[in-house]
């Protein structure tokens, strides 16, 4: 299965959204710190749309403030994953639209601790674990019991609490066990996900500029 997959359709309507240019580039905003699903979503899109003048990829620690600066016009566009749970609250902003729905699978998701932390699965009923709110039902799926849980912004951020200590295991992807130096002691597998765009509404634009 591919990692990317961008319909025709949708990219017919995306390249007549962002006419190719190559003196110009498109700021991309997304979900970050460095490390995040959404990063890497974002760097194989703008490959992907490569003759759509690259994209320079803009980085914020929540989605939300990504949506604040679009519509400040600090950035053109702004990348959410569906599966984040309060996608539904850009999708009724009258001043956003869909640019561009599409398929991208994240990097390999799975627990991961500090390279000298001694991990057995009995910890995980009696430690706390960190993640970001989308991956949590993974648990459910792979352990029979509950989880002690707390949640970070990002899965970067929560491999990046276990970096510093603040806690011993989370929920993170191969991107920020990388950027973390932490390991995986748990591997769970990719996730097949579903994405949007957002820009601008354009009707609004119009009208705002008339």
């Amino acid at each position: 299965m591919e990692i990317l997959q961008i319909p025709d359709i949708e990219r017919r309507a995306f390249n007549a959204l962002v006419p190719a240019d190559s003196t110009h580039s498109t700021k991309l905003g997304t979900l970050g710190p460095e490390g995040t699903s959404s990063e890497y979503i974002a760097q194989l899109m703008s490959r992907a749309l490569g003759e759509r003048g690259g994209f320079r990829i803009m980085l914020e620690d929540t989605y939300e403030q990504c949506v604040e600066s679009l519509t400040a016009d600090r950035v053109d566009l702004v990348l959410v994953a569906h599966a984040y749970p309060q996608i539904n609250a850009f999708y009724m902003n009258p001043d956003l639209e869909p640019a561009l729905v599409f398929r991208g699978s994240t990097p390999e998701y799975g627990l991961a601790t500090r390279s000298d932390f001694a991990f057995h699965e009995e910890l995980l009923y009696t430690d706390t674990v960190v993640s970001h709110p989308a991956p949590i039902p993974l648990l459910r799926h792979h352990f029979d019991r509950p989880v002690n849980l707390v949640t970070a912004n990002s899965t970067s951020q929560a491999a990046g609490h276990v970096a510093d200590g603040r806690y011993s295991i989370a929920i993170t992807n191969e991107q920020a066990v990388k950027q973390h130096n932490l390991k995986f002691v748990y591997k769970f597998s990719r996730i097949p996900m579903t994405w949007t765009v957002f820009s601008r509404r354009k009707d609004r634009n119009d009208h705002a500029g008339a």
